[in-house]
């Protein structure tokens, strides 16, 4: 235990025994029901998981008027940090918080209802409450009871990182379908916080650290010479990576913006193969090119030797489901080709070049809760860099992003 910071060991004195009563009276519309034991509240992730928030767990039992026997609920409670550090600077101005809790009681709900009615299915958590007063606090199901379990390390292999593929294209299609229909998507409140502050210095400094670090390595100089070339300009590249697309350059859709292994959770069989698999955490959605998913689906959901063996069959697969839950809604307009998607992962190439200078060293190191301050504070060993099998990665990412024309100028 730590690896815990002191705030994540410790649950706010307001998530007491009236705080669940009032839940559950609400979102069951039972004011009979009361609180028998609120249960202990304990941390719901390992130490260096969850970057913008602090969450609990808990078990609640309780009676109701309603039935006979006592019932549980499983919970995950997500609270807002209170010492100083990357996860408040992040959510200082509840602009995470603001965007899940639209996700969770609006969007996500919309979301599984078209699904449903053409025969498809979107495995969510279900919402029990969400509030910013008097505390910000969002309250899901726990889902691990019915055998869901997290992402510990990138997918490795193909077959394994279809149901993720499945609901990210899925997510997108329908995305694209609600802005077109009934709902709008298209507000980009995160935009700001993606290309600013806490999450520019992140993409900075490490794009920074490996540009030195691969200076030093034998046979890189030629590589060096052209990851300097953007010194100066990763904000302004990532502005254009990060904005939506006017009509007549490309197509947009709902991302969800922070889609790498540890926001996946999995159903495993005795074998531990991955057998079904669910998106969590959905502070991050943003209104904007696909791209941006589908590049962290092939640098950040699935390891290097499925990335490099199968890239292609990714791509492809990706856009087959995107296109045939487009047709299963009736989508109306044009459905964006194979050949657009192509278009836009090279547009927005840019972002693949942040992956593999900044992410990729955090694949090989054990990230505890204190991980993103040190970094940011530039107290973070760095022995990744030293590391054979880390160099190799980099250098055989930097030729093939070299080959594309990504280390050009663009």
């Amino acid at each position: 235990m730590a690896d815990y910071s002191p705030e994540e060991l410790e649950a706010p004195a307001w998530l007491d025994d009236k705080f669940f009563t009032d839940i559950l009276q609400s979102a069951e519309n039972d004011p009979s029901i009361q609180i028998h034991d609120g249960g202990k509240l304990r941390p719901a992730t390992n130490p260096g998981d969850n970057y913008c928030s602090i969450m609990f767990r808990t078990t609640v039992r309780y009676t109701s008027n309603r039935q006979p026997n006592e019932l549980v609920v499983n919970l995950i409670i997500k609270t807002t940090p209170t010492t100083e550090g990357f996860k408040k600077e992040m959510t200082k101005d509840n602009t995470l918080f603001l965007t899940e809790i639209k996700m969770y009681s609006k969007v996500l709900p919309a979301m599984s209802k078209l699904l449903a009615d053409v025969g498809e299915h979107l495995e969510i958590p279900t919402l029990i409450h969400a509030s910013t007063l008097p505390n910000t606090v969002i309250v899901l199901e726990d889902v691990s009871p019915r055998g869901w379990l997290p992402g510990r390390k990138c997918i490795e292999s193909l077959e394994e990182a279809r149901f993720t593929i499945r609901n990210i294209a899925m997510f997108h299609a329908t995305s694209l379908y609600l802005q077109k229909t009934t709902m709008d998507l298209s507000t980009n409140d995160v935009m700001q916080l993606m290309t600013s502050g806490e999450v520019l210095n992140i993409f900075t400094r490490g794009y920074d650290e490996l540009c030195n670090a691969v200076e030093k390595w034998q046979g890189c100089e030629e590589f060096a010479k052209k990851l300097k070339y953007f010194n100066g300009s990763v904000k302004e590249r990532l502005q254009q990576v990060y904005t939506a697309n006017p009509q007549s350059l490309g197509y947009n859709v709902l991302n969800h913006g922070d889609f790498q292994w540890k926001n996946l959770m999995h159903k495993r069989n005795p074998a531990n193969r991955i057998v079904d698999s669910m998106l969590i955490d959905y502070q991050c959605c943003h209104w904007g090119s696909p791209a941006i998913d589908v590049l962290y689906l092939i640098d950040l959901i699935v390891d290097n030797q499925t990335k490099t063996a199968y890239r292609n069959d990714i791509i492809h697969e990706y856009h087959q489901h995107f296109t045939t839950i487009l047709n299963k809604l009736g989508f109306a307009d044009k459905i964006p080709s194979l050949v657009d998607l192509q278009i836009e992962l090279l547009r927005k190439g840019f972002l693949e070049l942040m992956h593999v200078c900044v992410f990729e060293q955090f694949k090989h190191m054990e990230l505890t809760g204190s991980t993103f301050d040190e970094y940011n504070d530039g107290k973070l060993s760095k022995p990744c860099f030293e590391n054979p099998k880390f160099r190799d990665i980099v250098r055989s990412e930097l030729l093939s992003l070299m080959y594309k024309g990504f280390l050009n100028e663009f």
